[in-house]
């Protein structure tokens, strides 16, 4: 099969385009031939050699853990699942080799869900990363509601373009920031509230409007100090979802009653079920989305790195 796939750590130049073996379907998993697959700044991490404290490397690397497709293959202890069901899922794991930047991926069972009827296989392959580290952030984590304030970092890119609309559909006033450029895209998503970080402190900004601080922060950004800023625009008894790191050394976080942690995605089919809903019902806008070709995942990589793209950058991998 036709893969984008890596042998050793490196800068994105090590991503390579050929042939590899069709991966096995293990019982609890179904075998996706793979339409399209998001790309994620955890890929680009990973094929860095971040990150493997937590997470092994059997070389050669797959990139990708987003993916939308049609069933190939389903193993002989799935019974709710057919071939040539159209899906999107998480084929997240603690151990990677077989990712989603291929013609065919294994993906657990449990990690799956339909395809939302008014999203064609590009759009549905930038939903569930990005949607799910939100909802489970925002609702689960960050208890978000009514009448709570939040302010989700890096708003145009794309964990914050889908949790500033679940945001707002949680009832919370959210704040946001991003480039003067970005400020009416983020503004059309939802956020009551833009920050331009080019021009303002962020920190300095938030505090004026909300002197004690914000119910929920979710810190998508890394270095420069963000992450100890973090905790100190938070309110007492508030929290902060980091999405890139663990928690800072700060004796705030205990003395002010503050939850930190660092939120790693959970493969979910059931949320991603009810989240599918969502999305057909025009309660959530579908992702944006911009297209490459398999073979651009060089170029993919390169434009995550630099921390300007609005929304989700996804590959086609093949036309289904």
């Amino acid at each position: 099969m036709r893969a984008v796939y890596y042998e050793t750590h490196g800068e994105a130049q090590v991503l390579q385009v050929g042939e590899l073996d069709k991966p096995p379907c293990g019982p609890n998993q179904v075998l996706v031939e793979v339409a399209a697959a998001g790309v994620n700044p955890i890929d680009r991490r990973l094929r860095a050699g971040e990150l493997q404290e937590y997470i092994q490397r059997t070389f050669p690397v797959v990139p990708g853990f987003d993916v939308a497709g049609r069933i190939a293959e389903v193993g002989s202890e799935v019974a709710d699942w057919r071939v040539g069901d159209e899906i999107m899922g998480l084929a997240f794991t603690w151990s990677i080799q077989h990712g989603t930047y291929a013609e065919f991926a294994p993906v657990e069972a449990s990690a799956i869900a339909r395809k939302p009827a008014n999203a064609s296989f590009i759009q549905a392959a930038g939903i569930p990363l990005v949607s799910l580290t939100a909802w489970q952030s925002l609702l689960e984590f960050g208890e978000l509601g009514p009448g709570k304030t939040v302010l989700i970092q890096a708003g145009a890119g794309g964990v914050g373009s889908v949790a500033i609309p679940m945001a707002k559909h949680l009832g919370a006033t959210v704040y946001t920031t991003a480039s003067a450029g970005n400020a009416d895209y983020v503004r059309a998503l939802g956020a009551d509230v833009v920050i331009d970080y080019q021009t303002d402190s962020y920190e300095k900004a938030l505090l004026a409007a909300e002197p004690e601080g914000v119910d929920l922060v979710l810190e998508a950004l890394l270095g420069d100090g963000t992450d100890e800023a973090a905790i100190r625009i938070t309110k007492s008894g508030g929290a902060v979802a980091y999405m890139n790191n663990e928690p800072p050394d700060m004796p705030d976080i205990k003395a002010r009653g503050i939850r930190a942690e660092f939120i790693h995605h959970r493969a979910d089919g059931a949320m991603l079920a009810e989240l599918t809903d969502l999305y057909e019902r025009g309660v959530l806008p579908l992702p944006l989305t911009e297209t490459l070709p398999l073979s651009a995942a060089v170029e993919a990589h390169l434009r995550s790195e630099s921390r300007r793209t609005r929304g989700k950058l996804v590959l086609c991998v093949s036309e289904l």
